[in-house]
């Protein structure tokens, strides 16, 4: 797949867009700029935890495979092995004090975030990027990085708006919430 993506996106190399990785890594989007991967988990917002030891590709999409100057909402990274591809939207909110204010934010950001998840999935395939061999999941991610047992969240009714928006807007139902992706 890679060679599908670094071919739509032939910038990818020069910009250094694309790592492959073997072992687990952290993301981080720190000042709104480049999605980093990282073995650091401090300032992480998500972690990709790859049980096996397999290559996993990392993408760095905001910034960088699809450039601040095309004008079209992005998520902040993706990555994938040979069955499953992520679209990851890190939301780095500020939180308050006041619970209510936070509900708020998150609400909005996730609003924003199934748009994003969305868009840049419509941005590869409109590029020719085949999607149509490997499963494709959206994950929206907020800080602070939290180490669980079960990572991604069990979808609730308030969320299963966000999956029925998100498979209208892109085709694909699988959209989460969490900070946790494990590689098997």
């Amino acid at each position: 797949m890679i060679d599908q993506i670094k071919s739509a996106y032939n910038h990818c190399d020069q910009d250094n867009c694309h790592e492959r990785h073997a072992s687990s890594f952290y993301l981080n989007d720190a000042n709104d700029s480049k999605c980093q991967a990282s073995t650091n988990k401090i300032g992480a917002t998500c972690f990709i935890e790859n049980s096996n030891s397999k290559e996993i590709d990392f993408l760095a999409i905001d910034a960088c495979l699809i450039p601040e100057t095309r004008d079209i909402k992005k998520c902040d990274a993706v990555v994938y092995d040979e069955l499953i591809i992520w679209f990851i939207e890190l939301k780095e909110v500020q939180w308050s004090k006041s619970s209510s204010l936070n509900r708020r934010k998150r609400k909005n950001a996730r609003i924003k975030g199934v748009k994003q998840l969305a868009s840049t999935i419509l941005d590869f395939k409109n590029k020719g990027v085949n999607l149509d061999q490997i499963k494709v999941a959206g994950l929206i991610s907020f800080p602070p990085f939290i180490d669980v047992d079960n990572p991604i969240s069990i979808p609730t009714t308030s969320s299963q708006e966000r999956v029925l928006e998100f498979a209208s807007l892109c085709g694909y139902s699988d959209l989460f919430e969490g900070n946790h992706i494990v590689f098997h």
